[in-house]
């Protein structure tokens, strides 16, 4: 192996030399998943955005294995050596076959390939490495769901499982904040940190508000020129900003690719094009109408909301502005970090929140700052109580910021809760 190729993977790989390296705040207990799959033959991929915590996770994942140092090799395909040799097709292969022959007594290696879509030829080389190498257990992590589109799905279809990552629940914020017991002052607190700054891991755990607005700022960029520019060869930056600007200002609004286009001045399709791109590095999340047609669903308006609230605040709005939509946001992350199916209801009035299991809705939510004006709330419930009666449901939620009530009306149970009661349940 070249020197330079070993003194990169020597860094990477410090429990080779007996070194401690670090693995952050424990978060596998919140992905069970990640833990179950390990010992399966098949290839494990662990997906996300950017900054969301998949390296540590897998570094996690590597301090529970019970094997010889020399059983893993890690390697970090943003390491400038390596991105150098994103081209080459032989060079991922070649790397990991020299270092399994360097190390012949080794009877299963754990094969770790940080941001592998990086790497151009990744999908061949890693389809032909696990299927004749049984005693590899490969574990990949990536920042864009294109992974599996098209080609790459369909050559590794039935060798792979699964798990999204995403920035850290309210749960997890508390304990990353060491807030273990906190008083309802400081879990209201909490909820307007959570919500001006995210959770992110690395900004959650930053002290100072004005460089977790510089690491916000930074994560966006990083997206926005790695997992959109540069991973789709997109040559019109200015069109892809100013896209990805206007929709992280204007999350929970209905819209259609047509007056999107008219809006910015650029094309339907184009506009479709730098969404599905700005949706596969998990920047942003769709939301269909429902209908029980599939095709309606498809043609009626989307809404839009952004993976982390931090980073809407970061590069649209002010934060004070738009509380109710960045409310709408938070609850939506929480139920996707949930795996909850999610849909917005709008017949003559509109519903922030379907959940459907299976084929059935289950529950209908809405979303609201407060409740104490008349007005808001003769609207909050025209909507609320539409989307029960459409769906046969028994009662419905209304999440407030800390309003907290039970009532009836025409026999259906309206559930008031406050948003950090809400988060601390889900």
């Amino acid at each position: 192996m070249e020197p330079q190729l070993q003194i990169a993977l020597e860094k990477q790989n410090p429990w080779w030399m007996g070194k401690k390296f670090y693995t952050g705040i424990p978060r596998l207990r919140n992905y069970p998943l990640l833990q179950r799959y390990m010992p399966t033959p098949e290839i494990l991929l662990i997906l996300g955005a950017r900054r969301a915590g998949k390296s540590t996770l897998a570094y996690q994942l590597i301090e529970t294995l019970k094997t010889a140092p020399e059983a893993i090799l890690f390697i970090n395909l943003d390491e400038p050596l390596f991105q150098s040799k994103s081209e080459d097709p032989s060079f991922l292969s070649m790397l990991i076959e020299e270092y399994m022959v360097q190390h012949k007594d080794v009877q299963k290696f754990y094969i770790f390939i940080d941001e592998v879509q990086n790497y151009k030829h990744w999908v061949q080389t890693i389809k032909t490495l696990h299927d004749v190498n049984k005693q590899v257990k490969f574990v990949l992590t990536g920042s864009t769901s294109a992974l599996l589109k098209n080609t790459a799905g369909m050559r590794i279809s039935g060798r792979y499982f699964m798990v999204t990552i995403y920035p850290l629940t309210f749960k997890e914020f508390l304990e990353f904040s060491e807030l273990q017991k906190p008083t309802l002052l400081q879990k209201r607190q909490a909820v307007n940190q959570y919500i001006q700054f995210g959770g992110f891991p690395r900004v959650v755990l930053e002290k100072d508000e004005f460089l977790k607005q510089d690491l916000l700022k930074n994560y966006f960029q990083t997206i926005y020129l790695k997992d959109i520019i540069f991973a789709h060869n997109v040559r019109n930056n200015k069109d892809v900003l100013d896209l990805l600007y206007f929709a992280l200002s204007n999350v929970g609004t209905p819209f259609s690719y047509n007056k999107m286009a008219k809006l910015l001045n650029i094309s339907a399709d184009t506009v479709k094009e730098y969404l599905s791109h700005a949706e596969q590095s998990y920047l942003l999340h769709s939301v269909m109408k429902y209908d029980a047609s599939v095709r309606k669903q498809i043609a009626n308006p989307r809404k839009i909301y952004s993976v982390d609230t931090g980073l809407i605040n970061s590069v649209s709005f002010k934060f004070s502005e738009n509380r109710g939509r960045l409310m709408e946001n938070l609850v939506f992350m929480t139920l996707v970090k949930d795996q909850k199916e999610v849909f917005y209801h709008k017949e003559r009035h509109e519903c922030d929140f379907l959940v459907r299991e299976g084929r059935r809705i289950v529950q209908a939510i809405q979303v609201t700052v407060s409740l104490q004006d008349e007005s808001v709330k003769k609207r909050e419930m025209k909507g609320l109580l539409e989307a029960i009666n459409s769906h046969n449901l028994p009662e419905g939620i209304i999440i407030t910021e800390t309003e907290k009530e039970r009532f009836e009306i025409d026999g259906k149970k309206i559930n008031v809760v406050p948003l950090y009661e809400w988060l601390e349940q889900s």
